[in-house]
């Protein structure tokens, strides 16, 4: 028999048992002493010791031999075949041993038995059998059975044509300043540009374990293709089209094309509070009291008094935003501003300024304030990422909070879905119990009334319900402890000195700064915030 991987056999003779071995050829792989061992003792090789069987098996470890056992004349030992199913439920593998002088090989039945003792039943390989009949090989791995992997579906893909996210950073100066007036928030686009594609999602195939269940594929992420005024939509819905020459922004997912709304000085009294359906350029101050409104982006030149900014997209403010604790920022996108003082800021992408004070400051990805001055003092910044920042507090010891991946809306989500995967896993095994009643009484050989077989099938049909509503709040589960575990990798990075009065939280963890720290980058290490060097 022509073979490459190392084998042994027992071989029976009068004056005891004895164990020949059978050296690898061609590169194949060594015994595994542990392996012959486990192999010697599971047929009933009493008396021998393993330690010299150990080193018995090195010495011969390139070379053909044959090793005494133990004077003890066991039974006749038949061919042997142990199964091992893969983890993910799609294989199975089989290493066959051969049997001693005396024992008898195993037949296509007996090695067809040995998957469905362990109730494998699908996916079996007659042709892998009918070929290891024809070939003997031992301690080998032989794949066997394979399942029906699930064809994984596919996420709506879009592709844009146009930078979805325009924002500028503020340009660094060589002397450290920062320089918030050379920013272009609009993307201009002309009539006929193709603005958006959409390639369609697909919904994959389920997969059949090689115990015969159904292995579910994943649900896709389906996202349309939204779009407002002034744009076509091909007739297949895979395409946008600008229908005019105009400034082009993505809000929230929707693509917008209009001509901006320019107004030409301040927003006060002579021009009232503005509210407009595409971007909104101010070439003047945003005055106290008023109000302005976009569902694209919104751009100021001068400053931003104790005013509302509200906007779809982004948001810049090319000198600052003086709040006077009145002045609230907020956008779908980016906020960028010289400075904020005393002012609320709420926005979906990242908040860039050149200084940040008394203000509450919350953004969905990153907070950076950069500059010669580059501080944070007082009140409230949080983030789902990252803070950078030169300075944080100061000698006065100002209340400061810095929270990075703080969601407490994500806790509150989980608490109350756990609960309801529980009490869908109890329906679930509930209803499994009133059709394994049935199940009896089939194996029992009793055949089911009409009645039963409507039952039968509600059952059914009330699992795969139960089981499309598991999956769907699971998927949930594992999204909303993926964003927790982000959470936790969040970071605070100072190049200059974090002041006394400043308190640090990432995640469920918090740090206070009790003497005042220099060149600190603050992250999660071993269950607590470590203040670390960059």
């Amino acid at each position: 028999m022509k073979y490459k991987n190392a084998f042994f056999r027992l071989e029976i003779r009068d004056d005891g048992t004895y164990l020949d071995v059978y050296p690898p050829q061609d590169g194949g792989r060594p015994l595994d002493h542990q392996e012959v061992i486990d192999y010697i003792e599971r047929h009933g090789v009493l008396g021998f010791s393993a330690e010299k069987l150990k080193l018995a098996l090195e010495a011969h470890s390139d070379t053909a031999a044959r090793i005494h056992l133990t004077e003890e004349k066991i039974e006749p030992v038949h061919e042997e075949a142990r199964v091992f199913p893969a983890k993910d439920m799609l294989s199975a593998f089989v290493r066959f041993y051969p049997p001693s002088n005396g024992g008898s090989l195993m037949t296509k039945r007996e090695i067809i038995g040995e998957f469905e003792r362990i109730k494998i039943t699908y996916g079996i390989s007659e042709k892998m059998i009918d070929m290891f009949i024809a070939h003997r090989q031992y301690c080998t791995n032989i794949v066997m059975v394979k399942g029906l992997a699930p064809v994984r579906a596919t996420d709506t893909i879009i592709e844009y044509f146009f930078d979805p996210k325009p924002l500028s950073k503020p340009k660094l100066n060589e002397d450290g300043s920062v320089d918030f007036h050379e920013m272009q928030l609009f993307t201009t686009v002309h009539k006929g540009d193709v603005l958006a594609k959409l390639t369609p999602h697909t919904l994959g195939e389920a997969g059949i374990s090689i115990y015969g269940k159904k292995i579910p594929q994943n649900r896709p992420k389906v996202k349309p293709l939204k779009f407002g005024k002034n744009i076509t939509q091909s007739e297949d819905q895979t395409t946008l089209t600008s229908d005019v020459d105009g400034n082009v922004t993505l809000v929230q997912g929707t693509v917008f094309v209009s001509s901006a709304y320019v107004v030409p000085a301040n927003v006060d009294a002579s021009t009232g509070d503005i509210e407009y359906d595409g971007n909104v350029q101010i070439k003047g101050t945003v005055k106290t009291g008023f109000t302005v409104k976009a569902k694209g982006d919104i751009e100021v030149d001068g400053v931003v008094e104790g005013a509302t900014l509200e906007a779809g997209g982004n948001v810049i403010i090319k000198r600052g935003v003086q709040g006077m604790n009145k002045g609230f920022i907020k956008a779908g996108g980016d906020v960028c501003a010289q400075f904020f003082e005393s002012a609320k800021v709420e926005a979906g992408g990242d908040v860039t300024a050149g200084s940040i004070l008394h203000s509450n400051v919350i953004s969905g990805d990153k907070i950076i304030v950069r500059g010669k001055k580059g501080f944070i003092v007082g009140g409230v910044c949080m983030c789902s990422q990252y803070v950078e920042a030169c300075t944080i507090g100061n000698k006065m010891e100002t209340r400061t909070e810095i929270k990075v991946g703080v969601k407490p809306e994500l806790h509150e989500e989980l608490k109350h879905l756990i609960p309801k995967v529980n009490e869908i896993n109890d329906k679930y095994a509930e209803t499994e119990s009133y059709l394994r009643v049935y199940k009896e009484k089939i194996k029992k050989g009793k055949e089911l009334g009409g009645e039963d077989l409507k039952k039968v099938k509600v059952y059914n049909a009330t699992l795969d319900e139960l089981e499309e509503d598991r999956e769907k709040l699971n998927e949930r589960l594992r999204e909303i402890k993926t964003e927790l575990e982000k959470g936790s990798k969040g970071s605070v990075k100072v190049a200059g000195s974090t002041f006394m009065g400043v308190s640090i939280f990432i995640s469920k963890y918090s740090y206070m700064v009790k003497k005042g720290d220099t060149h600190s980058w603050y992250k999660v290490l071993d269950g607590s915030i470590k203040q670390t060097g960059f």
